[in-house]
């Protein structure tokens, strides 16, 4: 039994890092497998499928509980240190690459989007107060890591600095503080 749950996780953790850092169209059960050095029919055994596999990835995402966070402050606090101390280089498959390349997926877009809501958004509905002000916090959120982690823009801070903490804080606060529309 310990071997079976060795070699699903196994598969799990090179499944996370390929559907989320290539796309889950552009990686193959075989590519997986290989990843993982086991057999392709093992995938089929353990989640019954590609997408079995692809949703078993999910299963890793940690959700926002509105519990953990008595005020937005507070979670404005998190998600700079979050985001700040994430590595530096990509490194690990995010989160936020996930959803970049796999929302507008033909076969998984609408998973994708259903865990943004479930795991996410419905938590910052409640801890802001507002569905607007909430996706604008999201919104910021991956547009300023977007700007920082791809498109390097010169504009934004270095990484972890007191001053990209700042910039950070202030998309964020400033998504939080916008009137609701």
């Amino acid at each position: 039994m310990k071997k079976g749950q060795d070699t699903r996780d196994l598969l799990q953790t090179h499944a996370r890092r390929l559907f989320w850092s290539k796309g889950y169209s552009n990686v193959s059960v075989r590519e997986v497998a290989k990843a993982a050095g086991v057999d392709v029919a093992l995938i089929a055994r353990y989640f019954g499928s590609k997408l079995g596999l692809f949703e078993a990835t999910l299963d890793t995402l940690k959700k926002i509980n509105p519990d953990d966070f008595p005020t937005a402050d507070s979670l404005v606090d998190v998600f700079v240190e979050l985001f700040s101390n994430a590595p530096k280089e990509g490194t690990e498959a995010s989160p936020i690459s996930m959803i970049l390349l796999n929302a507008n997926d033909s076969d998984v877009g609408t998973i994708v989007a259903r865990i943004q809501y479930e795991y996410w958004q419905s938590g910052l509905e409640k801890i802001i107060g507002s569905k607007s002000q909430a996706a604008l916090f999201f919104a910021a959120m991956m547009g300023f890591s977007v700007g920082q982690k791809i498109l390097h823009l010169d504009g934004i801070a270095e990484l972890g600095s007191d001053e990209y903490r700042a910039q950070l804080r202030h998309m964020l606060t400033t998504a939080i503080a916008s009137p609701d529309f």
